[in-house]
């Protein structure tokens, strides 16, 4: 449940699980685009960073580490959700990307305040929030639902024994993570 991982995830659930009239070569091209978007790029970002000494470790704990790798993933998010828009069968995952940047962007702000939020919820909550919107038209089952439920509580529950993250850190990425998509899918 890394928040790296967690776009490579909800995109093979939504190109492979639920109907998409896509063919499988634009299903692969638009899956391999966001895992290197999201998942290669930030971990050869962090690599490098730690290479060059400008972060301590992988975790980025303190605010002034994470500035630089959460400026990088906002660029490499709204780049994407830019190329996605173009396709309009594609029209929820670009509304969770777009949502994902603006919760990065919503991070980055909070630094200037010497204050951080959970990365971790704000991805889970994302997910959770786009189960939501589009459970009604892709019929998923109130288990789904509920595992998702099940999984930010037990997410939450563990960056708090780990002591990564204070409640309010918590509470923050996990609102942020939920209401972002929700007002975005209403917007857009």
């Amino acid at each position: 449940m890394h928040p790296v991982f967690l776009p490579t995830i909800a995109t093979f659930i939504y190109l492979w699980v639920l109907p998409q009239p896509l063919i499988f070569a634009q299903k692969s091209l638009v899956f391999f685009m966001v895992f290197g978007a999201t998942c290669v790029v930030p971990l050869l970002t962090l690599y490098l960073l730690k290479l060059v000494g400008s972060i301590k470790t992988l975790q980025v704990e303190t605010i002034k580490e994470r500035k630089l790798p959460v400026l990088i993933m906002i660029v490499n998010y709204l780049f994407l959700a830019q190329v996605l828009q173009e396709i309009w069968q594609l029209r929820e995952l670009t509304i969770l990307i777009y949502a994902t940047a603006i919760g990065l962007i919503v991070t980055s702000c909070l630094f200037y305040v010497k204050t951080k939020l959970s990365l971790h919820m704000l991805g889970m909550a994302g997910v959770l929030a786009f189960a939501l919107l589009y459970g009604v038209s892709y019929q998923y089952a109130n288990k789904t639902i509920a595992l998702l439920i099940l999984l930010l509580g037990i997410l939450g529950t563990a960056r708090l024994e780990l002591k990564a993250h204070n409640v309010k850190e918590i509470t923050l990425g996990f609102s942020f993570g939920l209401l972002t998509p929700i007002v975005l899918s209403f917007l857009l």
